[in-house]
């Protein structure tokens, strides 16, 4: 009987550890505060001619104290060829930046920060599947009625997207868009403005079309 159970515990332990070590994207405060993990409803990439890849994801939810609307945009910026000078202990991870945006019909937000991206899929695959490693992030724009509830936050853990070039494309632009003119009367966030709202953002246009695409 011993042995029996010597052997299930044996065979179980690869299985937690898969589940311990598959955490979905979240944000963590570096000061001690509860991370944010969104969970999008929408998720696509696309890549262009320099195989560059573009992942944009969006959420809406309720804030269960306001009753208010909010909308939760992250967009992801993978470069196919690493930086010189910038290096990360897995060899496998490639550079990339990535913005995070939180939108309420009276505030606006947006986090910027850099990391790295180990990619599980290939560029064009129906399904992308990928894991951000040591990303760090803090509030870079904001309106007046926001309140920083992140602070400088590290960002890990998996995502994943669908590939349509129509939908991201049009989805990364449209955040961008919105983010501006929800936001005509912000301020820069820096070491000496406190914003007093929620957190929220968009996302900048791309430099370059998707793959096949023309202007």
């Amino acid at each position: 009987m011993m042995r029996k159970r010597l052997a299930v515990f044996l065979v179980a332990i690869p299985w937690l550890a898969a589940c311990a070590a598959y955490q979905p994207m979240q944000f963590e405060p570096v000061k001690k505060a509860a991370a944010v993990a969104p969970k999008f409803s929408q998720s696509y990439y696309y890549y262009d001619r320099n195989r560059t890849l573009y992942f944009v994801m969006r959420s809406r939810s309720t804030d269960a104290a306001t009753g208010k609307p909010v909308d939760q945009i992250a967009t992801i910026r993978v470069f196919w060829r690493p930086k010189g000078g910038v290096t990360t202990l897995d060899p496998s991870a490639l550079n990339a930046t990535f913005r995070y945006i939180v939108m309420t019909p009276d505030a606006v937000g947006m986090y910027e920060g850099a990391g790295f991206v180990r990619l599980n899929s290939d560029a064009g695959d129906g399904t992308f599947r990928a894991r951000i490693m040591d990303g760090d992030m803090r509030l870079t724009q904001a309106s007046a009625r926001f309140v920083d509830t992140l602070g400088r936050a590290r960002v890990n853990g998996y995502f994943s997207a669908t590939y349509n070039d129509t939908l991201a494309l049009d989805m990364w632009l449209g955040a961008e868009r919105e983010f501006f003119s929800r936001s005509l009367v912000s301020k820069p966030a820096g070491p000496d403005t406190q914003p007093t709202t929620a957190p929220g953002g968009a996302t900048a246009a791309p430099t370059t079309l998707p793959a096949g695409a023309t202007p």
